[in-house]
C-alpha cells in the first residue's frame, strides 16, 4: 500500500512497510500487561483461547487468514479467470508445474555459490507448487522486464537443474552414444557477416541408439536445430525428446549448439548452421563420425550415394532450419543439395508482431482448413466472437490424442447443473481477425514482452540494420514463391493456442499453393518433352519456349550457353523433378487443439508430448523411406536448374530480363565463398555501360545481330559479378 500511496511502485517501499508492521506487532507482543489496561474484548478472547493448546491457536489463526484472503472468492465476487478452458487439462497442469519451477529458479537467481542456487531453486519450486498464483505473478513480473540472465536462468535452470534431471532421468534413459562434438567448418569457409570474428568449429551434440560401428555405416541422418528464442537453451535442454527420437528411429541425430544472442546476433546463428550443414554434406558425414566418401587406392573419392539428411527445428530453430534450406537454394558457384525433408515444430517464422491479420493471409488459412481437420477449430475461433466478450477463447477439449487426431469433448458431471451457454456470437469481418500473437497474448509460455525482448536481443547488435519488411531470412513467411516452389517435403506440428500458430498455417498454405502451381507447370512442360521414342519427339536439340536449353548458370539469371541438351536428358530430369511430386503429399500440417508452445520439452509431465514425439519419429521414418526424396535435380544438375528456372519463370510470369532487372526482389545474394552481396548492382559499369542501359540497349536493325550483341553485354556483366564474388574473399566491412 505504501508504494501506491507514494505513487512509486517499488520493492523497497514494500520492504519498509513490512518492517514497520513487524516492529509494531513485535512491540505490542513484548509489552507488559501491567503497562496499559487491557480492553475487555481482549480479556474475553484470552479466556476463550486458554482452553486450546498453542499449536491449535496458531493453526486457527493461519486458517482464518486464509479464509479472509479468499473471502471474495467464496462470495462470488472474484474476477473472471482468463485462462479457464483455454487449454487441455493436461497442458494446463504441465504449465502449472513449469511456472512453479520458473518461479523457484528466478527466486534463487542471485544466490551464490552455484550448488546452493541449484538446491534452493528446486526447494523454492516445490514451495511455489503450493502457491501457484504467487508463482504466476512472480514469473510475469520478471518477464515484463525480461533480461538475458532471466531467460537463461528460467528456461535452462528448470531443465538442467541436477535434481530435476535426476527425477526425469527415465524420460531420457540410457543411450549408448550421447555426447558433445565439434564440427569443423568447411574449406574454403562460407560467407560471413562477421569477418572480424575468428570462426571456430560448430559445437553440436550427437545421439545414437547403437554402437560406434553401426553409426559409422549409417546412410541417414537427422539434423536438429534446437529452439530457445535465439537467446538460450543448448541441445542438452532438449535431451528428453531427442533421445526418444534416437531410440525410435534408430538413426544418428546431430543437434547444433549455434551461437546465441546477444553475444552472437543475427545472422551469426544462421551462418553457423549453414556451415555445419555444408560440412556434413561435403564430407558425406565424416565430420560427425560417419563413413564419408569411399576412397580408392590413390586416395580419390569414389562415387557413391550421399547420405540422406532430414532437418528439423523447433521454435527459433524452425526459423533457422527454413533459412538453411533457402541458403542451399540460393547459394551459387557450388551445388549444396537441400535436405531430403524438413520438419518444423511450432516454428517462429515472422518478426512482424502485428495485431490484425491481413486478408490474404486469412484467405490462406481458410484454404488450408479445408484440407486439414486439425485446423478447422482454429479458423472457426478466428471468425467467431462471443456475445459481449470478444476476447473470450473457445473451450478447449478435455484431452487430445496426437497420434489418432481425436479429441475428448465430453463434459464433467457438474455441467448438467449449469445453465446453457449463450450462442457463440456473430461472425466477424476478415479484416478484424487478430493474429495469434495478439489472440493469445495471455499465453502461459510466450508473452508479448518475451517476444519483444528476444527480437531486440537477436537483432539489436546485428552488423546490418534489420529489414523486417523484406528480409525473408528473418521472416520466412514472406519468402518469394521462386524459393518456396523448390522446398523439400515439409511437415508442420504446432499447438492451436500457440502465439506462433499463424506462422505455421500461413507458410504451409503458401508452400502448398505454390507447389500446386509448380506441379501444373511441370505437367505442361512434360508435354513439350515427350518420351524419346515418341513419334512427336523432335530430333533436334530441346527447345524451351522457342529458345535452346542452356547449361548451368546462376539462379534467377538466363544467360544462353552451349551445349544444349537433348530431349532424352530433359525427359529423364523432368521425371525425377521435385515439381513432379504431389503437392498435397509435400506439405502436411498437424495443429493440436488446446496446446500452446514448447510442449516437446514437457515430456515428463505431458502425455501429449510423448505422443507428439512418436508422431514426429514416424515422420522421420516416412521421409527416409521416400525413395524420391533428395532426388530433386535428376541426373544432370546443370540442365535441371535450367529447366527449373524456366518453369518458375512461367509460374511467376517473369522473364529472364525482369529477374535480372530486379535483384532487390530476391533479397541478399549468396555466393558460396566471400561476402554477402546483392545480385548485379546497378552501379557496376562494364565498358561504360550500366546494367539498366545494357538491358534497354537495342541497336538499329534489332534482330539476330542485336540479340548477339545484347548477349555479349550480359556476358560481360556476368563475368564482372563473378570477379566480385571471387574477390570478395578479401571482403571487409567498413564502419
Amino acid at each position: 500500500m505504501l508504494d501506491h500511496v507514494l505513487g512509486r511502485p517499488s520493492a523497497g517501499f514494500k520492504r519498509i512497510q513490512v518492517l514497520l508492521f513487524t516492529l509494531a506487532a513485535f512491540s505490542v507482543i513484548r509489552r507488559k500487561d501491567s503497562s496499559y489496561p487491557t480492553p475487555k474484548l481482549f480479556k474475553w478472547i484470552d479466556k476463550k483461547l486458554a482452553a486450546y493448546s498453542p499449536w491449535k491457536i496458531v493453526f486457527g489463526v493461519l486458517s482464518a487468514t486464509y479464509l479472509i484472503n479468499n473471502l471474495f472468492l467464496l462470495l462470488y465476487l472474484n474476477a473472471p479467470e482468463p485462462l479457464a478452458r483455454m487449454y487441455t487439462r493436461n497442458f494446463y497442469r504441465a504449465t502449472y508445474v513449469l511456472t512453479a519451477l520458473d518461479a523457484g529458479c528466478l527466486t534463487a537467481m542471485g544466490m551464490r555459490p552455484r550448488w546452493l542456487r541449484e538446491i534452493l531453486s528446486f526447494v523454492f519450486g516445490v514451495f511455489y507448487l503450493f502457491r501457484p498464483d504467487a508463482a504466476d505473478t512472480k514469473v510475469r513480473k520478471y518477464r515484463a522486464l525480461a533480461s538475458v540472465e532471466m531467460m537463461r536462468t528460467s528456461w535452462e535452470g528448470r531443465i538442467l537443474n541436477p535434481v530435476v534431471r535426476l527425477i526425469t532421468f527415465t524420460e531420457r534413459g540410457f543411450l549408448p552414444i550421447r555426447r558433445d562434438i565439434n564440427i569443423a567448418r568447411p574449406t574454403p569457409p562460407s560467407i560471413t557477416s562477421f569477418p572480424e570474428r575468428e570462426l571456430g568449429p560448430v559445437r553440436a551434440r550427437l545421439y545414437f541408439a547403437g554402437t560406434e560401428e553401426e553409426m559409422r555405416k549409417s546412410k541417414e541422418l537427422i539434423l536438429q536445430l534446437p529452439g530457445g528464442g535465439f537467446v538460450t537453451m543448448n541441445p542438452k535442454c532438449h535431451d528428453d525428446y531427442v533421445s526418444n527420437w534416437a531410440r525410435q528411429t534408430k538413426k544418428p541425430i546431430v543437434a547444433l549448439d549455434y551461437g546465441k544472442a546477444p553475444e552472437y546476433p543475427y545472422p551469426f546463428g544462421l551462418e553457423e548452421c549453414f556451415d555445419a550443414y555444408r560440412s556434413i554434406v561435403e564430407s558425406n558425414g565424416s565430420v560427425i563420425g560417419l563413413q564419408g566418401w569411399e576412397k580408392d587406392e590413390r586416395g580419390n573419392d569414389i562415387i557413391k550415394d550421399p547420405i540422406k539428411i532430414v532437418m528439423c527445428g523447433d521454435s527459433a530453430g524452425g526459423n533457422l532450419a527454413v533459412g538453411v534450406v533457402m541458403r542451399c537454394l540460393e547459394t551459387h558457384e557450388k551445388v549444396i543439395a537441400p535436405p531430403a525433408g524438413l520438419i518444423l515444430i511450432y516454428p517462429c517464422l515472422s518478426f512482424d508482431i502485428a495485431c490484425w491479420m491481413p486478408p490474404d493471409q486469412l484467405k490462406l488459412i481458410r484454404a488450408e482448413s479445408q484440407r486439414s481437420l486439425s485446423i478447422t477449430n482454429f479458423i472457426e475461433a478466428k471468425q467467431r466472437i462471443k456475445q459481449l466478450s470478444p476476447l473470450a477463447q473457445p473451450e478447449a477439449p478435455r484431452k487430445i490424442n496426437v497420434l489418432s487426431g481425436t479429441a475428448d469433448r465430453s463434459k464433467s458431471w457438474y455441467h448438467n447443473f449449469r445453465s446453457q451457454p449463450p450462442p457463440a456470437g456473430p461472425t466477424i469481418p476478415s479484416n478484424l481477425s487478430m493474429t495469434s500473437r495478439m489472440s493469445y497474448f495471455t499465453d502461459r509460455i510466450i508473452q508479448p514482452e518475451m517476444m519483444r525482448a528476444m527480437a531486440l536481443l537477436y537483432l539489436g547488435s546485428s552488423p546490418e540494420p534489420a529489414d523486417l519488411g523484406s528480409d525473408y531470412y528473418l521472416s520466412p513467411v514472406i519468402a518469394p514463391d521462386e524459393l518456396l516452389a523448390r522446398f523439400p517435403k515439409t511437415y508442420f506440428i504446432c499447438g492451436e493456442k500457440d502465439p506462433f500458430v499463424d506462422d505455421t498455417v500461413v507458410l504451409a498454405g503458401r508452400l502448398r499453393d505454390i507447389k500446386k502451381k509448380a506441379h501444373r507447370e511441370w505437367q505442361r512442360t512434360m508435354k513439350r518433352y515427350p518420351p524419346p521414342d515418341s513419334a512427336s519427339s523432335p530430333a533436334s536439340d530441346s527447345i524451351i519456349d522457342g529458345q535452346p536449353a542452356t547449361s548451368h548458370r546462376p539462379r534467377h539469371l538466363s544467360i544462353p550457353h552451349n551445349p544444349s541438351v537433348d530431349i532424352a536428358t530433359a525427359h529423364q530430369i523432368l521425371n525425377n523433378h521435385i515439381f513432379s511430386r504431389d503437392p498435397d503429399a509435400m506439405v502436411r500440417v498437424n495443429i493440436l487443439e488446446g496446446i500452446s508452445h514448447a510442449f516437446f520439452n514437457m515430456a515428463a509431465i505431458l502425455p501429449e508430448a510423448k505422443q507428439a514425439t512418436r508422431l514426429t519419429s514416424n515422420w522421420f521414418l516416412e521421409m527416409f523411406a521416400d525413395e524420391d526424396a533428395g532426388k530433386n535435380l535428376g541426373c544432370c544438375p546443370d540442365t535441371a536448374e535450367e529447366l527449373t528456372d524456366t518453369m518458375i519463370q512461367q509460374i511467376s510470369g517473369k522473364t529472364d530480363d525482369t529477374l535480372l532487372r530486379s535483384p532487390s526482389a530476391y533479397g541478399p545474394f549468396y555466393p558460396i565463398y566471400g561476402a554477402p552481396m546483392h545480385m548485379p548492382s546497378p552501379h557496376i559499369l562494364v565498358d561504360g555501360v550500366s546494367p539498366e542501359q545494357a538491358f534497354d540497349f537495342a541497336p538499329v536493325g534489332y534482330g539476330a545481330e542485336g540479340d548477339a550483341e545484347l548477349d555479349v553485354v550480359k556476358e560481360k556483366h556476368l563475368l564482372e559479378r563473378r570477379r566480385l564474388e571471387l574477390g570478395s574473399t578479401l571482403y571487409h566491412r567498413d564502419g
